[in-house]
């Protein structure tokens, strides 16, 4: 049988550093690792060099609807995958679309707001889309998408050092 994992959480949660410690440990059969971003960055990002340049030069609603696109393209793939979802890509559309699919699993990476604030002001090799909108946006998205997110029954927590995350993880799956 098929298995697709979609791992949801707010920019910051660490999806992207867990995609990557899974990608490291998975069994050989496994198949792809992706972020919903970097496949959006990648299919319209011709000459901007990150996701913020892009969603600058296209707006939200254009990103937004290239992330829904992306994400019915990967879930067509034949192969087992784990797809790390940009922190807006799990709307409220998307949830009553997929939540209750019996051929998805959903894991909420959970983290309090001052951890995913923290990561996301301390990166230094990217601009942050949502960090150039600020703090008073970004807890009001998080608030928003909580509400969201709590519906998923697997969650991890994201505070956790992500290889400890990772043995969860497939555990999990077993």
């Amino acid at each position: 049988m098929r298995r697709k994992v979609l791992i949801a959480g707010v920019s910051g949660a660490g999806k992207t550093t867990l995609l990557g410690r899974l990608r490291e440990s998975s069994p050989q059969d496994w198949g792809t690792f992706e972020d919903l971003d970097q496949l959006i960055l990648k299919n319209h990002g011709k000459g901007c060099k990150d996701l913020a340049a892009l969603i600058e030069k296209v707006g939200w609603e254009t990103f937004r609807l290239w992330a829904r696109q992306a994400l019915e393209g990967w879930l067509k793939e034949e192969e087992n995958g784990v797809l790390a979802l940009g922190g807006g890509a799990l709307s409220p559309l998307v949830w009553q679309l997929y939540g209750h699919s019996r051929k998805l699993k959903f894991c909420f990476l959970q983290v309090p707001f001052e951890v995913a604030w923290s990561r996301l002001i301390g990166s230094l090799t990217e601009t942050r889309p949502l960090v150039l909108q600020g703090q008073f946006k970004m807890r009001q998205l998080f608030e928003e998408r909580e509400a969201i997110f709590t519906q998923i029954s697997w969650r991890l927590d994201g505070t956790k050092d992500s290889s400890a995350l990772a043995k969860e993880f497939w555990k999990e799956l077993e």
